[in-house]
């Protein structure tokens, strides 16, 4: 849950040790420093998952109010040309039809036009991805974070898109920084129990289901695929809970 008032934001600079008006790299810098040291992964301590939480929100209200503040003085017409917009938009609608090869011309047409354009890469990566081209996805999925590092649909997109190509240490990596950026990316933390769980890291898999269903209680494949690991475990009782769990959620 975000806070509006100016006190709370001051709050947010001071949870992450940082004065107001600190730049974005500061803010950014500071975050990443104190994610990485309260990771529940990496302290379990009592009081340990609230001060990362705290430290989360922090992150999250500063970056609310950046782009509050970018949206009060750029124009979209200043980013983004409107012919480029327009290649975009009928990228999608080919894309929708199932047109993939049609869809990826246009996308080329509105990167040609504007190469920064990180939401095109990031479709471009997707489709490609969906045509099993994934060498190509990853290509465009590093476009996307080279123009913003803290994409979590690129480092989420990035992470499955290794585990098609099994290598899974390095999407375990991207899934990471995906939940880094934000921990309450129900899907992340499914796909990275699917790593964990391919690669017979049977508790951690466990981990990162539970986590994906917390977060997100309609989850319905991450409620099935806890309960395979449960079943794995020899935890049948609970197992089926799971998977009954799963198939209403399907229905």
């Amino acid at each position: 849950m975000f806070v509006n008032s100016i006190l709370d934001v001051i709050s947010c600079y001071e949870i992450l040790g940082l004065k107001p008006g600190a730049s974005v790299q500061e803010i950014k810098e500071a975050y990443r420093g104190l994610a990485l040291k309260y990771h529940p992964d990496k302290d379990s301590s009592e009081g340990n998952e609230t001060r990362f939480m705290q430290i989360c929100d922090a992150y999250q209200t500063l970056r609310v109010q950046q782009i509050k503040e970018l949206k009060s003085t750029t124009k979209f017409s200043d980013i983004y040309p409107e012919d480029a917009v327009e290649f975009y938009k009928q990228a999608e609608t080919k894309i929708l039809l199932q047109k993939y090869e049609e869809g990826l011309e246009f996308l080329d047409k509105a990167l040609e036009k504007l190469p920064r354009y990180a939401n095109a890469w990031l479709k471009k990566g997707n489709t490609l991805s969906h045509l099993k081209r994934y060498e190509d996805a990853l290509y465009c999925y590093g476009k996307v974070l080279q123009i913003n590092p803290e994409s979590v649909d690129a480092w989420n997109l990035q992470g499955i898109c290794l585990s098609d190509l099994k290598r899974y240490d390095s999407a375990l990596e991207s899934f990471d920084e995906a939940i880094l950026l934000d921990p309450t990316h129900a899907a992340a933390w499914n796909f990275k129990g699917v790593c964990f769980f391919i690669l017979g890291r049977l508790v951690q898999a466990l981990e990162c289901f539970d986590r994906a269903t917390k977060l997100s209680p309609e989850f319905g494949v991450a409620w099935h695929n806890k309960g395979g690991v449960l079943l794995k475990l020899g935890k049948k009782k609970e197992s089926d809970k799971c998977y009954e769990k799963a198939k209403k959620l399907r229905q």
